[in-house]
């Protein structure tokens, strides 16, 4: 076997009796013609860019993912998730980039790299989304707000209405509308921790999804533990439940309840039928407090993933295309007129057909 010394920029091939190892590679080619193959000069998408902005001396961590000219987006994940959490909507990449959206993240309050602070609130993060919009020159926006997430999408849209297009709320939260049910306070910070603390201690636990029909989707189960283990573990936090303690417990402070005649942008509700996270009686709380409620959607047979499976849906109704529909004709994914949609027409990517 010969043997070289390697330099920078310089490949090295080894010879073992006298044959080069690159030859028997070469035996069995899968490309006819290698001169002929394009090869883009850059690198695939494997994910949204982590970005740290400085505010007041905190850092805030957020994503920024899309053409810059285009609608901006804040996506709001669920109860206990990371900004990493948005990752599991992009098996729609295409279609979202298509339809030029902008989708921003920002980490809540001790989960992933975000510095957990007892004392920070509803009102605290509403101000780190605001200054990561104006950091990013984003003036009006739509909301995107996936189960524990609306609590934080109604304080956002009620402090700042003049700059919400539009609000998408998917088996989403109540706790922090008036027409809320009074939230469970009897249980200490200590004791919330301990018994969070089977979630934060096992990811996976956190995050399996078993049954739904999101489980189709190559490697959301996967990016899904993954988030999970942002959330607890990828600044040191070591499973530390506090963070997720205290955003069970959010919405009893003095604060919580906002004025919900201030969100007057469209909105859009998403349920399923048979979710038993969030019932689909919550709808009705959104229903009732919200004065500009364009359309409130529940789907037969769908659970607490609801957001997922339509979140064609919901992508197309955020670009302000919400008079159509994502419809599989004849094995085409179509969008098409609401008026035009057949009674027991397949909604949704032909993708989904698979699940069901």
């Amino acid at each position: 076997m010969t043997s070289s010394k390697i330099g920078t920029g310089m490949a090295v091939t080894c010879l073992i009796g006298g044959t080069a190892l690159a030859a028997h590679a070469q035996s069995a080619p899968t490309i006819s013609d290698p001169a002929a193959l394009e090869i883009a000069s850059g690198f695939d998408h494997v994910g949204a860019e982590v970005h740290e902005l400085d505010l007041d001396g905190r850092p805030v961590f957020y994503i920024d993912d899309g053409d810059p000219e285009g609608r901006p987006v804040v996506f709001i994940g669920g109860q206990g998730t990371s900004l990493a959490a948005f990752q599991l909507t992009e098996f729609n990449r295409s279609l979202r980039l298509a339809l030029g959206l902008r989708m921003i993240s920002v980490e809540r309050n001790g989960f992933g790299e975000s510095p957990f602070d007892p004392d920070r609130g509803y009102s605290d993060y509403t101000d780190e989304v605001l200054g990561v919009l104006d950091h990013l020159g984003a003036d009006e926006f739509a909301i995107v707000a996936i189960s524990g997430g609306g609590a934080y999408a109604a304080q956002l849209a009620a402090t700042v209405p003049d700059r919400v297009i539009s609000l998408h709320a998917t088996a989403a939260v109540s706790s922090t509308l008036p027409t809320r049910e009074e939230p469970n306070c009897d249980m200490s910070l200590d004791e919330r921790k301990e018994d969070l603390t089977r979630y934060t201690h096992n990811p996976k636990d956190w995050w399996g999804v078993p049954g739904s029909p999101v489980l189709v989707i190559p490697g959301w189960q996967a990016e899904a533990y993954g988030d999970a283990t942002r959330s607890f573990y990828v600044n040191g936090q070591m499973g530390d439940p506090s963070a997720l303690a205290a955003e069970y417990l959010r919405p009893c402070s003095d604060d919580a309840v906002v004025d919900a005649a201030r969100i007057t942008a469209p909105a859009y509700l998403y349920w399923g039928e048979e979710d038993t996270s969030v019932p689909v009686k919550v709808i009705e709380h959104w229903k009732q407090a919200l004065p500009n409620v364009v359309r409130a959607t529940v789907y037969p047979g769908q659970g607490h993933t609801v957001q997922y499976r339509h979140w064609d849906q919901v992508l197309t109704d955020i670009a302000g295309l919400g008079d159509h529909t994502v419809v599989c004709r004849d094995g085409e994914t179509l969008l098409i007129a609401n008026e035009e949609v057949g009674e027991d027409e397949f909604q949704g990517n032909c993708a989904w057909q698979e699940a069901e």
